[in-house]
């Protein structure tokens, strides 16, 4: 044999021995690569399972939460109705009232207008009628001052010609 051949020879014995090993490495890779794949699963699974119980007790920490204070708006919300329907109860009593005084005051501008004016205007008259005369008689009221004026020294004079005389 030559060396060419020799070296076929031993080239495919060596590949014949390598392929063995590398299918014996192969099936090993492959069952431990299928093993971390069934762990990488079993914790997958672990994992989703915990999340799962979490989720699950936030939600109902959550719905209890949601529930307390829609328990908490509801009693809050119900106070608020009450005291609009005692303002407008209130609104309803004002709104009467404000018509009350609105029909009283329409009484009194009635009775201002029927009433009190038309004396007013009367004793506004009587008065000036008054003054009218009293104006007038101004100038007369000055000269009876003066000719009063005028009595009293003549009648002093003639009390003491008649003491004199007497």
């Amino acid at each position: 044999m030559a060396d060419h051949e020799l070296l076929l020879a031993i080239s495919n014995m060596l590949d014949t021995k390598l392929k063995a090993e590398f299918q014996a490495l192969r099936m090993e890779l492959h069952e431990e690569i299928q093993a971390l794949g069934m762990e990488l699963h079993e914790e997958i699974q672990a994992v989703r399972m915990e999340l799962h119980e979490e989720i699950q007790a936030v939600r109902m920490e959550l719905h209890e939460e949601i529930q307390a204070v829609r328990t908490e708006l509801y009693g809050e919300i119900q106070s608020v109705r009450a005291e609009v329907q005692d303002l407008r109860a209130e609104l309803q009593t004002l709104k009467a009232d404000v018509q009350t005084l609105k029909d009283e005051m329409h009484r009194i501008k009635l009775y201002q207008e029927n009433v009190i004016m038309p004396r007013i205007n009367t004793i506004e008259a009587c008065y000036t009628d008054t003054f009218k005369r009293y104006a007038m008689y101004v100038e007369k009221m000055e000269s009876t001052f003066q000719d009063v004026e005028m009595l009293k020294i003549v009648v002093a004079e003639h009390s003491e010609q008649l003491k004199k005389l007497a």
